[in-house]
């Protein structure tokens, strides 16, 4: 069993789907806050305020219009696309226009994978998939009366796996491995298995099924990458499919790998794109006249009583921007759309670094 960056594991070869979540070149595309099963499913990590609603999400954005799924394909320069939910299931119409979408514009090649629980998993809706292009299905399933739903997707030639939650303790160990034993049996490719994970939405079941997070980690729950292990070695004895281990870390990752992707084709003029995937600038406020002053010498943005300005240039001139009495700060943002800020550096803590240097 190899061990990978980030801890995460794998048993023999790498899927596609999980390459590009690895690189951070597949597009999230959340299509619907509904799903039947959230009762019956403690520890789903959908946030509060996705569940049960009727939306569209593309990564960390909204999606108002059609366009909003191509312009942020084009932004991460996206080699592919999961999509998820909710249950994605329940909107197959939407998927399968979704799918089409994406196909038309950066062609065939472009791997799309879809979650499900299997809940109007069918013939039809299968049929549908196949048609609008969709290359692999990930199931979600412990009731034993639905694999055969996995089955009917391999015979109609998707590629086909599970992905499911690393959750610790016998009995769930033991489904894992039943599930991954029956995988095998009907030659699917794969089982993903995620590190369970705390979240405001579920922390409070978590906790009261008794279990706790690792004191090392903030949100990742203890014991699961044991779990998680036990299983792979399981599947590396007694199967022939692909195992694979994704640690809560490693989600992050994906997430800056993404940001990373995107941020240099966002960057407005004044925004420096870090090896963080953020973008990071400075800000100045202060009397127009001084303002318009700093803009003339330096350039910049002016906009709302601010001198918006390189990073680079704002560390430049942090002396002189004290002398004349402004106020200060790097700024570093989250390349989405709404750019976020993630860290403030006041100006005095600005001077404190060049001092050190």
């Amino acid at each position: 069993m190899e061990e990978l960056p980030l801890g995460a594991l794998r048993v023999r070869g790498w899927s596609r789907g999980c390459d590009l979540c690895w690189r951070g070149a597949k597009l999230v595309l959340f299509v619907t806050g509904k799903c039947p099963l959230y009762e019956r499913c403690p520890y789903c990590t959908i946030s509060n305020w996705r569940r049960n609603k009727n939306l569209v999400m593309v990564d960390e954005n909204p999606v108002r219009k059609e366009e909003d799924i191509i312009r942020e394909a084009e932004l991460i320069s996206a080699l592919g696309a999961g999509i998820t939910g909710g249950e994605p299931s329940l909107v197959l119409h939407k998927v399968a226009h979704y799918i089409e979408l994406l196909k038309d514009r950066f062609g065939k090649g472009f791997h799309i994978h879809m979650y499900t629980n299997a809940w109007k998993i069918n013939e039809s809706s299968l049929k549908m998939l196949i048609k609008a292009g969709l290359d692999e299905i990930r199931f979600h399933v412990w009731d034993k009366r639905l694999w055969k739903k996995v089955k009917m997707a391999l015979d109609m030639g998707f590629y086909v796996g599970a992905e499911m939650p690393s959750i610790p303790g016998k009995k769930w160990i033991r489904s894992l491995k039943e599930l991954a034993s029956y995988l095998d049996k009907i030659d699917a490719s794969f089982m993903n298995l995620n590190e369970l994970e705390f979240t405001p939405s579920n922390r409070k079941r978590l906790l009261s099924m008794g279990f706790r997070p690792k004191p090392d980690s903030e949100v990742a729950v203890l014991e699961s990458r044991e779990a998680a292990i036990d299983v792979l070695r399981f599947i590396e004895k007694e199967t022939s499919i692909m195992g694979y281990f994704c640690p809560a870390l490693q989600k992050e990752y994906q997430v800056r790998m993404r940001w990373t992707r995107r941020s240099g084709n966002v960057a407005r003029e004044y925004e420096i794109p870090t090896d963080e995937g953020t973008l990071i600038y400075g800000e100045v406020q202060g009397p127009k006249e001084t303002l318009m002053y700093l803009y003339t010498e330096y350039g910049g943005i002016l906009r709302e009583e601010k001198l918006l300005i390189d990073a680079y240039k704002f560390q430049e001139i942090a002396e002189e921007i004290k002398d004349l009495g402004l106020i200060g700060r790097l700024v570093e943002v989250i390349p989405t759309d709404n750019r976020k800020v993630l860290q403030v550096f006041p100006l005095d803590f600005v001077l404190r670094e060049k001092t050190d240097e």
